[in-house]
């Protein structure tokens, strides 16, 4: 009798236990077909009003509408992007946690935090925009030219001061390939973000800033800011009178900086299809639109597979870069 009740209740432990295995398994299909259920929180690395901070925002107004619950945008900035970075890692892998990427991160991973972070920690949801960099100067500015810029660097070493966002991020190794193809030496002082590299340039604080036209465009609008060149393939439609650092000589300076959105790896495929079908249709928003046009940006919308290979061939790419720059 015993052994009739201990196989009894072997039997009734074997039953609750794949019962609550089956429930926990139809439990994960209902919570993703319930995404989201509460607040999403959108992390960005740049300070307030930088052009990351505010694509963030605007796709958070119309993401959210579609998405049936509020989006919020929660700037932690530091570390070439490590804080925001380190802060999503600790989060839960649901969808309620995702961060802004831009090529500056995508930099950092290869330097400042190559020894925290790996690629494969991040799942890439959509790319939003993709603009070259500047380099700019205050409107009364004694360089009127890229050619200027390095004359002065070449005659005074480490005395061009020279600001951006991030060491190591893109914008730095940029000025750093000008600064090598010219035999200069400059001072890199790295920035909190677009909008710091604004103040410190107008207030005489930064020789040059190495930024996105997006960031100076009002500047230059309003005759305060003169950008010298941008690291497009062609000259911009709305800056025709800027030219190309390819058109100056500098052909393997073509790069650009792309906006976009990622998640820790491992979200749930349900929660994964829901945001970017989201942030693909604020995309399309009108208001959207209107406001890329007005900071002159193309569409340049990309979807999880074709994000990640860009990413992946910037983050080879910006690896050779360093590689060569440390011999």
């Amino acid at each position: 009798m015993k052994n009739k009740g201990l196989i009894s209740l072997t039997l009734i432990c074997m039953v609750v236990a794949l019962a609550l295995a089956g429930c926990a398994k139809s439990t994960a299909p209902a919570q993703e077909a319930n995404f989201p259920a509460k607040t999403i929180t959108i992390l960005n690395s740049s300070a307030a009003g930088s052009p990351t901070d505010v694509m963030a925002r605007q796709i958070a107004r119309v993401a959210e509408k579609n998405l049936g619950q509020a989006m919020i945008v929660s700037n932690l900035t530091g570390g070439s992007g490590g804080v925001m970075l380190a802060h999503l890692m600790k989060e839960k892998s649901d969808g309620y946690i995702i961060a802004t990427l831009t090529a500056s991160q995508i930099a950092a991973l290869q330097s400042d935090l190559k020894t925290h972070f790996k690629f494969e920690d991040f799942e890439f949801l959509a790319n939003i925009q993709s603009e070259p960099y500047a380099i700019a100067v205050r409107s009364d500015s004694p360089f009127k030219s890229i050619n200027d810029m390095m004359e002065y660097a070449k005659a005074n070493p480490m005395k061009l001061k020279v600001g951006g966002q991030g060491t190591g991020s893109a914008l730095h190794l940029l000025v750093l390939e000008l600064a090598e193809a010219n035999n200069a030496k400059i001072s890199w002082i790295p920035l909190g973000g677009g909008a710091e590299s604004v103040t410190s340039v107008l207030g005489g604080n930064m020789d040059v800033i190495s930024t996105a036209p997006a960031t100076v465009s009002q500047y230059v609008e309003a005759g305060q800011i003169r950008m010298l060149a941008v690291s497009a393939d062609k000259r911009l439609a709305g800056y025709k009178d800027v030219p190309t650092l390819k058109e100056l000589g500098y052909p393997e300076l073509v790069m650009t900086q792309y906006r976009g959105f990622i998640a820790k790896k491992g979200i749930p495929a349900g929660a994964k299809a829901r945001l970017v079908d989201a942030i693909h249709k604020a995309t399309e928003d009108p208001g959207f639109q209107n406001y890329m046009a007005q900071n002159k940006m193309e569409n340049a919308y990309m979807g999880p597979e074709q994000f990640t290979a860009y990413a992946k061939k910037d983050f080879e790419l910006i690896g050779k870069l360093l590689g060569k720059m440390d011999k």
